[in-house]
């Protein structure tokens, strides 16, 4: 855990962790969504895109509550979006990082 800085600014990281985990749905759901990143693989000739099964989730250390939850794309693209969010997590402020993450369209990673 990152300890806070000489001039007081503590990183959210001290208060927040990220995690990759599957999508939360009923078996049923699950099953359609399997079928559905099958189909679509098949139609395109692209077996690693498709639906995501995976969920980017931001959760407050002290008590385990969900601050954020977006869809995390294809499993190469959701190790890349883990990285970006635990850089954010370890630069900035809880302030800031819910600021920029929790907008419309945060679910792609903002723009470097």
């Amino acid at each position: 855990m990152t300890d806070a800085h000489p001039d007081g600014f503590e990183p959210a990281s001290m208060y927040l962790e990220a995690a990759i985990l599957p999508r939360k749905g009923s078996t049923g759901v699950k099953a359609l969504r399997t079928i559905a990143t099958i189909a679509a693989g098949l139609m395109t000739s692209d077996l690693e895109s498709g639906p995501s099964v995976l969920d980017l989730v931001v959760t407050r250390r002290d008590s385990g509550n969900e601050v954020l939850r977006v869809s995390a794309g294809t499993v190469q693209e959701s190790d890349r979006l883990l990285a970006r969010v635990r850089q954010d997590l370890d630069t900035k402020s809880v302030a800031e990082f819910v600021a920029e993450w929790r907008t419309p369209g945060a679910g792609a990673a903002p723009a470097e």
